[in-house]
């Protein structure tokens, strides 16, 4: 029986058929494989691995699995449907690729940050305050100086849920957790673009952008989201500027999402919140001229 012909539709950006996907192998698939089984054998998410073999599929997820269905009907060749024929199944000889596996714990937290800088939503992350602008591209250019061993990815499990940029060390260090998000990923990404483009700055407008393009990449991934309150554990100012960082990082986003750019004044609340957060990492730079070298 074939596919649900609503179920199935040609991509609007066609990956040729011999499209070979960076350090990688073809993986004969068998019985009983999925996106999703395939997947955590290598540390990615089933999206991640599709778009692996596909990079060119639409950011609309429904959209995305018609064209799917198509590669997998043209180019795996398979012929076994899902119970409610709306989607294919995996069957011998097909054949996807895989990344090269076994993974160190360091691939993994690489694989996931070069996933999140050449997913669909970066192409829209074009957003500036005040005379600073960031490009779309030039997450791009973060992603092949990874590739290039320009800058390292780590994972630290100590860091738990958090990620860092040390662009100190020669080459510079994208740390993360075991559990960090995309958005925070996106969040010191944008510090490493600092970096590169060897952007004279102040602790408020470097740490503005990461809040923001974190903010901004959620809303455009996720949609519109509750709103974050920061624990009643610590000095009241520091507090009130926490609360403040959020709360503005998310309004700012809503802005950016359609205007791609505000004013300094507009971001005054957020740069007032981040010189007054009374954490160490920003304290120490409150006030001083912060010059990046280059990556």
């Amino acid at each position: 029986m074939p596919i649900n012909p609503q179920s199935i539709k040609p991509p609007a950006n066609l990956v040729p058929r011999n499209h070979t996907p960076p350090n990688g192998h073809k993986y004969p698939v068998q019985l009983g494989d999925s996106w999703a089984t395939l997947a955590a054998t290598v540390g990615m998410t089933p999206w991640d691995l599709i778009r692996y073999n596909y990079p060119r599929l639409p950011s609309d997820l429904q959209l995305a699995s018609k064209e799917v269905n198509w590669y997998l009907e043209n180019y795996v060749g398979c012929t076994q449907l899902t119970l409610d024929q709306r989607n294919y199944r995996f069957s011998p000889p097909g054949e996807i690729w895989l990344p090269n596996a076994p993974l160190t714990p360091d691939q993994i937290a690489r694989n996931l940050v070069l996933t999140t800088l050449r997913g669909p939503v970066i192409g829209r992350m074009n957003f500036g305050v005040g005379f600073l602008m960031i490009s779309a591209g030039y997450y791009e250019d973060i992603a092949k100086a990874i590739e290039a061993g320009k800058i390292v990815v780590k994972l630290n499990p100590a860091s738990t849920t958090l990620a860092f940029y040390n662009g100190g060390l020669k080459p510079p260090v994208i740390e993360l957790g075991p559990s960090t998000s995309r958005d925070l990923i996106v969040h010191e990404c944008t510090h490493a673009i600092f970096d590169m483009l060897k952007i004279t700055t102040r602790v408020e407008q470097s740490e503005a952008f990461g809040y923001l393009s974190q903010a901004l990449y959620g809303l455009l991934s996720h949609g519109p989201s509750a709103r974050y309150n920061v624990p009643f554990h610590m000095p009241a100012l520091s507090w009130v500027a926490w609360q403040t960082i959020f709360d503005e990082s998310k309004r700012l986003a809503g802005v950016l999402k359609t205007n791609f750019w505000v004013s300094d004044d507009d971001a005054s609340g957020l740069f007032w919140a981040i010189r007054n957060a009374q954490f160490a990492g920003y304290q120490s730079r409150v006030g001083k001229v912060e010059t990046n070298d280059g990556i």
